[in-house]
């Protein structure tokens, strides 16, 4: 079933969007960013979400706003389908246009509690060079207020750019990835990331080291001036700061060199550099092993439909999401 606004209806209305406040450091300290956020306009279940139509957030998507933290819920009912978790941007202090970060020689951080998100359930957070003005055709006249204009590496609706994945990440697991663009319609679809679990053998780290239980701040950073060097992660829980045990560069990539001569950090970094906006995403699939099963995780096998029915209300809570100079959020 899909659900169509009335453009006549669309032209006069404006979605209210949910406020959100997040911070920009320095080494001075941080500031408050006075932003909203807005859902994608695609509702996984088979519903399409106009701009012009006010969503209802907590019932129809299941995103709740406080402040500075936002839960993203597993199940929700809209227009009497089922949508399976949710994708939001933030949007500017003007609620007109999505924030774009320029990532190259900041970092990011947050602060999330994975402790409901089980096998087969991939609460990402992630950035994509998408249009700050959205995309704007004659069906979807609204740009970033309607949530449109989303692309990512695996060309999802059609439209490839880069993307970088902060976190794709259940209790069992955890990896960030980079993904560069040959062109705008190639992209490295694998990309190159790291797992403590696959790439060093370290089944304890995600789960035993870090305490998926409780809250644990996350910290990238996209190390480099003008070009893009190195990712480094960290991550701070009970006063206790972690490292992770590899970061991105070319080298742990093989970037550079062969089938992937045509990727490299500083191609990720003028990505970064043109601007991208940070994407906070809730999703499952039975065919998730790739991050947390086989060679990547603990998981054996995968019930997505037995968890939808008994979990519905399992929810991922993001807070705490801070952008600025290098060592200066957290």
């Amino acid at each position: 079933m899909f659900v169509l606004v009335s453009l006549a209806l669309a032209a006069n209305a404006t979605e209210v969007h949910p406020k959100f406040i997040w911070k920009k450091c320095t080494k001075a300290g941080c500031t408050n960013v006075n932003g909203f956020l807005v859902h994608d306009k695609h509702l996984e279940g088979g519903t399409w979400h106009r701009g012009g139509e006010q969503l209802d957030y907590e019932k129809e998507v299941g995103v709740v706003t406080n402040g500075g933290t936002v839960s993203q819920r597993l199940m929700s009912t809209y227009k009497g389908a089922k949508v399976t978790g949710s994708r939001i941007y933030i949007l500017e202090e003007n609620d007109k246009q999505y924030e774009e970060f320029k990532l190259v020689g900041k970092e990011l951080s947050y602060t999330v509690d994975m402790s409901q998100i089980p096998c087969g359930v991939n609460a990402a957070l992630y950035t994509s060079e998408m249009p700050q003005s959205g995309k704007k055709t004659s069906e979807d006249p609204f740009g970033p207020e309607g949530g449109t204009g989303y692309c990512d590496a695996n060309c999802v609706d059609g439209d490839c750019c880069p993307e970088f994945d902060i976190q794709e990440a259940s209790s069992k697991a955890m990896v960030f990835t980079a993904h560069c663009c040959e062109s705008k319609t190639h992209c490295d679809t694998s990309g190159c990331g790291y797992n403590p679990y696959r790439d060093s053998g370290d089944r304890t780290f995600w789960g035993g080291t870090v305490n998926v239980n409780s809250p644990v701040t996350v910290v990238t950073q996209f190390v480099g001036s003008g070009t893009l060097t190195e990712i480094k992660r960290l991550y701070v829980q009970g006063g206790r700061v972690v490292k992770a045990a590899q970061s991105l560069n070319d080298v742990f990539c093989k970037w550079g060199s062969g089938q992937f001569a045509q990727y490299s950090m500083a191609k990720m970094g003028a990505s970064f550099q043109r601007g991208h906006v940070l994407v906070f995403s809730l999703w499952a699939s039975d065919g998730m092993s790739w991050m947390d099963g086989g060679n990547a995780g603990p998981c054996r096998s995968y019930n997505v439909a037995s968890i939808k029915a008994s979990q519905p209300n399992l929810k991922v809570t993001w807070s705490n999401v801070k952008f600025g100079d290098i060592d200066s959020t957290y």
